[in-house]
């Protein structure tokens, strides 16, 4: 199994960038997964109903899809965080 954890940017598919914290997994078949933590709640609303997109680590994208966007785990002050599965080839 390897893994990642740091610093991704969420390209979302209306163009919009975001800043996150990528915890991800992928196995020896090449599927990934893994969570995305972002610090800033204002991006709440902007975050709220992403679906799928793109990650993109050291200058390498990988597609996702967010099966359930009512997934968010967080605290009124933050953070919060999605989980993404990956489609594709792995970022990382």
């Amino acid at each position: 199994m390897t893994t990642y954890k740091g610093d991704a940017i969420l390209l979302a598919e209306d163009g919009r960038e975001f800043e996150t914290e990528a915890e991800l997994t992928k196995d020896s078949s090449g599927s990934w997964r893994g969570t995305l933590t972002f610090r800033d709640v204002t991006l709440f609303r902007a975050l709220l109903n992403i679906s799928d997109g793109h990650l993109l680590i050291d200058r390498k994208t990988g597609e996702f899809v967010r099966p359930d966007t009512s997934d968010w785990t967080a605290s009124p002050a933050g953070p919060q965080v999605m989980r993404i599965l990956g489609s594709g080839e792995a970022p990382f």
